[in-house]
Parts: structure tokens; sequence; C-alpha cells
């Protein structure tokens, strides 16, 4: 009976032993989930430079390059804005922001430009927990990470909404508290699980955006089809995100996508069979999509372009007498001075008019090389050399900006005019044969780059009505950015022209930066929005959009 009985007891202890195990089982799943200081991954990084001593770039920050900014560098990393920037404070990533950042005491600046930008935009984000040891960088990656990163999204909608005097019809606050109370219970189980909570605070986070029903949601795109049912699939897919306008990359590196374009211009090989051009036609109108096809103007290619070698002597040359650009990855340009250029592409364009229905013509590239510094500018080709000394009786090959100040603004404007008179010519050509055809331009957002680095004066074509609208290119990663170009152009804009921001999610930023800066344009006024380029955008890009700026159809306005 006593044998019986301790073997009763054994059970019994077996028993609350396995159930205590399953317990602490379970216990320490439940506390890997919420510990701040469990880890699910670290990552190490050697930054390229720490607080840079050597000032050649902006803040030392060179092309693709991992910089730290500690506070012995200064108040600021005095970065330019092509580049992202982490702000950790005690540790851990508390932003991520644009560039030119305010460097914490109590912490460091993570900068990157590049691949480096790339980088941050994709693997970084608030609450990841950072340790700088020299030049290594060690990110540790945790579950709290995670719930960090959620509780910021909730608050910056909180903060933009109890900002706002009015919220706009197209944000339902029912909705924002309906999905708040839904991260709320996620958090109160007892396991909890941070992806779920991240994924429900970036739906609240883009549900939050106004998504206007009168826009221009547009977006460049360089086909890659094969065939028409291919093109079909991307252009309808275009039109379930929420895109209303494509701009067809048509005329680049020496070629047009179309067959017969001008007897001076090849189709490309890859579209060899078939004419994109009249698909896309037909398939904008059947997706009821507006069509503006993108064409290259100056820069005719690299140099297996077709037009680099048939047309040698139409090309551009530089003060240091060489035709690809020093400052431009070795990009060929022809010479806007040349009668010969205006008149082929006016040629090729009145051929597009004639077999074309389209809804605009885009001219991208519609400017010198970059010009700075000046011993690298253009163009110092003879005809630009005897058209400038007809005008002032000096050769620009002999003033220098220093030297002679008063002739070489002289030599800028002349260039400048260059432009400007193709620009007017072209809009000419479209009055005379299609006046139903909208002129657009792609344009560098501020006078000062647009105007000193490559002679684009842009304020001036729209003054003389030259366009009818403009597409700026604020390519960064910075939103604050986009919002000064954005109202910058706005400023410039004259009545009756329309006015679109381009944004460069090529670069690879988060889906909630993009949502910012569409934010953004349509604070500032702008008409609408054009993406570089369709083929770029990543999925979680797209969700944000077909969640928060695009869930409701908008029409042209």
């Amino acid at each position: 009976m006593k044998s019986k009985k301790n073997h009763s007891r054994q059970n019994q202890k077996k028993k609350f032993f396995v159930i205590l195990v399953f317990f602490i089982f379970i216990f320490q799943i439940n506390y890997s989930q919420i510990n701040e200081d469990s880890s699910l991954h670290t990552i190490t990084k050697i930054a390229d430079k720490v607080d840079p001593q050597n000032i050649e770039f902006p803040g030392g920050r060179g092309a693709n390059e991992l910089v730290v900014y500690t506070p012995d560098f200064g108040d600021s990393t005095g970065t330019n804005k092509y580049g992202i920037e982490a702000i950790v404070i005690e540790d851990k990533i508390q932003t991520i922001s644009g560039n030119n950042s305010k460097i914490p005491r109590n912490g460091f600046v993570i900068s990157g430009h590049g691949s480096q930008l790339q980088w941050i935009s994709k693997e970084l984000y608030p609450g990841i927990e950072v340790k700088l040891l020299g030049k290594e960088l060690q990110f540790n990656y945790s579950d709290q990470s995670k719930i960090f990163y959620a509780d910021y999204l909730v608050n910056e909608v909180d903060k933009k909404i109890n900002a706002e005097s009015g919220l706009h019809e197209s944000i339902s606050l029912e909705k924002i508290n309906k999905i708040k109370n839904e991260i709320n219970e996620l958090k109160q189980k007892k396991i909890q699980l941070p992806d779920s909570i991240l994924d429900k605070s970036f739906e609240l986070y883009y549900n939050s955006f106004p998504s206007l029903k009168k826009e221009l949601r547009a977006s460049w795109y360089h086909l890659k089809e094969k065939s028409p049912e291919e093109l079909e699939n991307t252009i309808k897919r275009m039109s379930e995100i929420g895109f209303n306008t494509i701009c067809p990359e048509v005329i680049y590196g020496g070629y047009a996508i179309y067959p017969n374009a001008h007897c001076g211009l090849k189709q490309h090989p890859d579209f060899i069979g078939w004419d994109p051009m009249n698909e896309l036609v037909k398939l904008c109108k059947k997706y009821n999509m507006q069509l503006i096809p993108w064409v290259w103007v100056f820069f005719v290619g690299k140099e297996n372009s077709p037009l680099v070698e048939s047309k040698k002597e139409w090309l551009a040359i530089s003060r240091q007498n060489e035709n690809p650009a020093r400052m431009e990855s070795n990009y060929y340009f022809f010479c806007p001075s040349k009668k010969e250029v205006t008149k082929f592409w006016l040629e090729v364009y009145s051929n597009l008019f004639e077999n074309y229905k389209i809804d605009g013509l885009q001219l991208d590239y519609i400017r010198y090389p970059v010009s700075l510094p000046n011993e690298h500018g253009f163009c110092y080709c003879e005809t630009c050399r005897n058209n400038f000394k007809d005008q002032t009786q000096f050769d620009p090959l002999k003033i220098t900006e220093e030297g002679n100040p008063e002739l070489w603004k002289k030599w800028i404007e002349y260039r400048k005019e260059q432009i400007t008179s193709f620009v007017k010519n072209v809009k000419v050509l479209i009055e005379e044969k299609q006046p139903t055809v909208k002129l657009s331009a792609d344009v560098f957002p501020l006078f000062e780059e647009s105007i000193n680095f490559k002679f684009q004066d842009w304020g001036n074509w729209l003054n003389n009505n030259y366009l009818d609208e403009i597409f700026t290119m604020s390519y960064t990663p910075e939103a604050e950015q986009v919002k000064y170009e954005s109202e910058f152009l706005i400023k410039h804009l004259p009545k009756g022209i329309k006015g679109y921001v381009g944004l460069g999610p090529f670069m690879g930023f988060r889906p909630e930066i993009l949502v910012k800066e569409i934010f953004y344009t349509q604070q500032s006024g702008a008409n609408g929005v054009c993406f570089f380029s369709f083929g770029s955008l990543k999925q979680e890009q797209i969700n944000a959009l077909m969640k928060g700026p695009f869930r409701e159809k908008a029409i042209l306005k």
C-alpha cells in the first residue's frame, strides 16, 4: 500500500514538473515577444567615415558613403538633399529623416548616400537599438523595436489629426478609431504579435492621409514588355493601383520605341515587329488613362547610341574639346544651337502627332550637360563660338567668369536662349499641327540648379506660355525638401498652367515617406504627382498608395 502511494506521489510530481516546464516555456515565448532585450537578429555595418575632417562634399559625405556624425562634428550634419539620415538618441533610432539633420547631444546621426541611402531606407526604422564602436555600427532588431515603431506611427497620426483644424472629407475618423482599437486589442493579448501590431499601425498611418478626387496621378515608365498582351497587363495594373496618367519613355538612347518615327531615328531593337505606341493609345483609351509620351531631347545616349554614331557633327563639345560630358557619366548631347538639331526633332514630333492620338508631349533632357565647373562646360563647337562672336565680337573659349564677368553673363544668357528657343519652336509646331496636345517639360525644381548648372530657364518658359504643364523632379527622401520645392513651383506658376511634382520612389525610401511627400505636394497646391518610375515601385509602396492617397479614384483637374 505504501509503495502504491509513493508511486502515485511520483506520478503527481512528474505531472507537476511537466506542467511547470510547459508554463515556463509559454512564459519564455511571451517574454521573448515583449521583452525589450529580446533580439531577433543583429546587423553589423562599418561606416566609411565618422565625423569627416576633409569636407570635399557637403558634410563630407561622398557618393555611396555611410557616414556617422557625433556631437564632436558640430550642431548639424551639413549634408545636401541627396541622402537620408537616421537620428539616434540614447542608442535607439528615433526618426528617419532627410538631410542636414541636427546632431543630438546624447546621440549621433547615421547618414547615407546612393547605395547606403537605399540600405538605410530598407533596413532602418525607429526603435532599432544601435551601438557605435569606433567605425562599427551594431543594429539590434527586436520585437520591442517593432512595438516602438508601431507606437511612433500611432503618435504621428495623433499629432497630424490634432494639428489639422478640419479633416479632409476622404479621411474617416470612424475608421481611424476602429484601427486604433484593433491595435490596442492586439497589444492586450498575452502573447503579443509585433508584426501584426506594426502592420495595423501602417494601415492606420496610411488612412490618415487624404485621397483627393481631382488630381493627376502619373508615373514615368520605361517599357520592357515584349507583346501587346504584356503591355495591357501593365496598364491595367497601373489603373487598378489608382494612376490616371502614364508618361511612357518613347524616344531615348538614340531610338524610338515605335516604327517609322523618322528616316534618321531607328526603332529600338527590343520592339521590332510591333508598335508599342499604337498599343498605348488603344490601352489608355480602354482604361481611361491620359497618355503623355516622354522624349529625350538633347541627351542622345552614350557611345553606343545610333545618333551618336550617325550625327557626330551635331554633338555638343566641351571647353576641353570633348564630346561626352565629364560631369554626367559620359553622356553625349546634341548642341542646342544647331539648326539641324531643331529641324530634326521638329520633324520627329510632327510625325508623332500625325500618327498617334496623344494627350501631351513631355520634353526631357531639355538642357545642356552639367556645365559646372566652368572648365567642363558646354558648348564650344564652331556654331556656338561663331554665333557668340557675331553677337559680342568675343570667342567664348577665350573668356572666363573671373576675368570677364560681364561677357560671361552674356555667354550664360546665350546658352539659356538656345534652350528657350527650342521650347518655343515646339510650342509653335503643336499649335500648327495638333493644338489639343499639351506641351510639358521635366525640369530641375530650383532655379539655382536648373539655370546655373544646365541653362534651363523654365521660369521664362512659363511666363511666356511656351508650356501648358510642367513637371519638377523632386527626387529626395527628405519630405521637407519636397515641401519646399513644391511651394517654390506654385509660387512661380502662372495662372492657367498646371504644375506637377515628380517624386523619386526609385531611391528606395520607405513607403511612409512617399505618402508624406504626396501630402506636402497636395498642401502646396500642386495639381498632382508623377513617380520615377513605375517599374521601380516596390509592393510595400504600392500598398501604401492604395491604402493612403490613392485609395479613392481621382479624375484630372
